[in-house]
């Protein structure tokens, strides 16, 4: 309670206990000390308290001063380690470190699970990350025959970061097509490593009601106009490699480019036939869904050893082996370059990631940075070869 002295009110001063049972006022906060309380200073005190906190703190400095001087005291008695006069060596890089400093992206130009790019990058991309010391992701650009995809890559710093998985023709002649000015594989993008090996193959569904490439030449002939085949896109291979076969085989077909997969409208019939990647239809075939007429390899492939090749079914000319190659974006430093490299070739030689592609009859390559320059130009002159017979001008 309050009290009042001489016409002004005054609180009650509180009362604290310390652990000896001593009490102390605390004098209230407006108007200092009460008269006749003690001082705050001799209130958080007692007598005797600050000589124990003397002594505390003389021996801990007495400590300190004997630690110091330990090392030169053994030293100079000769016992002390060798290696403990010595600096301490450098050590060794963290393993798996170097340019990158954020999470590494490789942009891919179709739908997740579609095409043997996305399934490359997918598999490949736990190893790059190991080798990198940072994720590696797939960021998948589907549509446009791939030019969102390479506009997106080309556009991004040359650091090392972004990357882009793909063939050439998507960087070339989708842009043709689309009636625009083609980007440069070597200026506009830095070509890093040829990813991929595809064995290639002839598939139609069922209902077709052909077995060989002889029984797709007389059904398309017969029925010439009716027949269609799905690509990722106009200008890409996947649009004139099953051009050029019909070309071949004598008889004309829709072509009927897809953003994303086509798969399901193969099987049920709505597509005919499609000219694509082992990797991507294999499973449907050994389990009959589809039916394989032929691969364009030059030799069988040991996943489906009863497919002849193109070459023993009369058209030696069709036969190709093709890829898929790893760019970053023109002018990206040659020692960013050679470390994707170094990861990419790491990642790409692991037995697991060679296992789980071949599942799908699809061979991981790597190589060096001159290899991948030589195999993007070759597959330059390979795709302006075919634009050329079915287009009528390679650019």
């Amino acid at each position: 309670m309050a009290e009042i002295e001489g016409g002004e009110r005054r609180r009650r001063p509180f009362i604290k206990a310390r652990p000896s049972g001593r009490k102390f006022a605390r004098p209230p906060r407006p108007g200092g000390a009460l008269p006749g309380w003690p001082s705050r200073r001799r209130c958080l005190s007692w007598p005797g308290a600050a000589a124990p906190r003397r002594a505390a703190r003389k021996r801990t400095m007495q400590r300190r001063t004997i630690l110091g001087a330990a090392p030169a005291l053994l030293t100079a008695a000769g016992l002390a380690h060798p290696a403990a006069s010595q600096p301490a060596a450098p050590q060794p890089a963290a393993p798996g470190r170097g340019y990158a400093t954020r999470p590494v992206r490789i942009i891919v130009g179709v739908a997740p699970g579609v095409g043997t790019i996305d399934l490359t990058a997918r598999a490949v991309s736990e190893g790059m990350a190991e080798a990198l010391g940072q994720p590696v992701v797939v960021d998948n650009r589907p549509g446009a025959a791939s030019i969102i995809a390479v506009e997106a890559a080309a556009r991004s710093p040359a650091d090392g970061h972004t990357l882009f998985m793909g063939g050439v023709d998507a960087i070339v002649h989708s842009f043709l097509l689309a009636g625009r000015s083609p980007m440069d594989p070597f200026t506009d993008f830095t070509p890093i490593s040829r990813a991929t090996r595809d064995h290639w193959m002839v598939v139609a569904n069922p209902d077709l009601g052909v077995n060989t490439i002889a029984d797709l030449a007389r059904v398309g002939r017969a029925r010439s106009g009716e027949l269609n085949y799905a690509s990722f896109g106009v200008g890409t291979l996947f649009h004139l490699v099953p051009a050029r076969l019909s070309q071949r085989l004598g008889f004309e077909a829709v072509h009927v480019p897809y953003r994303g997969d086509f798969t399901s409208d193969l099987l049920s019939g709505r597509v005919s036939y499609v000219v694509q990647p082992t990797a991507l239809l294999l499973p449907h075939v050994q389990a009959g869904r589809l039916k394989a007429l032929a691969v364009l390899s030059p030799e069988r492939i040991p996943q489906l050893p009863e497919v002849p090749t193109i070459a023993e079914a009369g058209y030696p000319d069709l036969g190709f082996n093709m890829g898929i190659i790893l760019f970053a974006p023109g002018g990206t430093p040659p020692g960013v370059v050679a470390q994707v490299n170094a990861a990419y070739d790491r990642a790409a030689r692991a037995p697991a990631v060679r296992a789980r592609l071949a599942d799908l009859s699809l061979e991981t390559v790597g190589g060096s940075v001159p290899e991948a320059t030589d195999y993007t130009r070759w597959m330059l002159n390979f795709i302006d070869g075919m634009r050329e017979k079915v287009l009528g001008a390679a650019r």
